[in-house]
């Protein structure tokens, strides 16, 4: 494999090892790329309308490279993540011809990533996969370490297989083309894993907020690929979430999935969900004695700071009660908490009172 110098990490993986490259305008390189890893004569681009001109790039690239590459363009929204959208797929890739040997690349955010992923996983028993996050959520979260999946109406992700990608390209210059709304929300999950395992990182996020938030080429590409190489680093220990570790990177989501779910995916973006259930996971950990009161305001200033949502209004309490108990941490009808025992020190509990919960949501469900 040819060596690149933007490498953020290498996942070691059951299905095999692969890069992660972090940089700037690297989307224009997938096809040489892909021709160092592996011998693909024909790729199936899957993404969705708001990004298929950062799909046309790749395709351009692709195409460059001697690789022949046909486009799904999927509407855009976590609605529809659905297995209905996965049969289109699977109609398409038949009326295609394709074959085990051709490759599934996903250009997108986490909705086209998990779906595009799942597809791969599935069809002819499995097509290589390579994940090309054009949303800072996704280079954070969805696109590394091998989650795919499509939601139910019951809930999120519930249909789906651990299936790892041959490698992540993170171009951080397309997050240039985000709204605004979704870049913040994405800063969420990257905010995440400083709280959770890496106190410099945290810092880094507090002393560079304006070169971030303003995305200057050389700050925002070397912090980013910090982050994206903790997610990879934990992956590489638990990659099928049953050594206790990879759990950690849940932190803020038995709330924050709860409440996707309850407002049917249409009032909260990912991240924005996660960072409300950040400031009630920092709750409960502060009535728990894990948390110092200044650290709970380190995090809300933080998450504040840019510009992420820290109450999520009115809300169906009983009704996110409900859909937390449906989350895949529960185990014996406990949920396994994922709580900070002090900054970048992350810890799960399942003995957490069920009137800490109570009071935690109600101080959530404010304007």
């Amino acid at each position: 494999m040819t060596e690149y110098s933007d490498l953020a990490a290498i996942v070691k993986s059951t299905q095999g090892d692969y890069p992660i490259w972090v940089g700037w305008d690297t989307i224009d390189e997938i096809g040489e790329r892909l021709n160092s890893i592996l011998d693909v004569s024909t790729a199936y681009i899957i993404t969705d309308e708001g990004v298929h001109r950062q799909a046309r790039r790749a395709q351009f690239s692709l195409e460059a490279a001697g690789i022949a590459a046909h486009m799904f363009i999927m509407p855009a929204g976590e609605t529809h993540k659905t297995l209905e959208t996965v049969q289109l797929v699977y109609r398409w890739l038949a009326e295609r011809k394709a074959e085990r040997g051709h490759m599934i690349v996903a250009v997108g955010g986490g909705v086209v990533g998990d779906l595009a992923g799942f597809v791969a996983a599935t069809y002819l028993r499995g097509l290589p996969l390579a994940q090309v996050p054009t949303t800072l959520l996704a280079m954070m979260d969805a696109a590394v370490g091998g989650k795919v999946a499509v939601d139910l109406p019951q809930g999120k992700n519930l249909v789906g297989a651990f299936y790892q990608p041959k490698f992540v390209l993170v171009d951080v210059s397309t997050l240039q083309t985000l709204p605004k709304r979704e870049l913040t929300s994405g800063w969420a999950e990257a905010i995440k894993h400083g709280l959770i395992l890496d106190r410099d990182l945290l810092d880094a996020f507090e002393t560079h907020r304006h070169s971030l938030l303003a995305l200057e080429q050389d700050v925002a590409t070397d912090i980013i690929r910090r982050s994206v190489a903790i997610k990879a680093n934990v992956v590489s220990q638990d990659e099928r979430e049953t050594l206790g570790i990879r759990i950690l990177l849940n932190y803020g989501h038995t709330i924050g999935h709860a409440i996707e779910s309850t407002t049917g995916y249409s009032s909260f973006l990912h991240g924005e969900a996660v960072s409300v259930g950040m400031m009630g996971a920092a709750r409960i950990g502060n009535a728990m004695g894990l948390l110092a009161d200044e650290e709970v305001e380190r995090q809300r200033q933080l998450l504040e700071s840019y510009g992420l949502p820290l109450t999520c209004g009115e809300m169906d309490i009983a009704a996110v009660r409900n859909a937390m108990m449906s989350d895949k941490k529960v185990a014996g009808r406990a949920i396994r908490w994922v709580l900070l025992d002090g900054i970048g020190n992350a810890i799960t509990r399942n003995d957490v009172p069920a009137a800490v919960v109570q009071q935690t949501l109600e101080a959530l469900a404010v304007d």
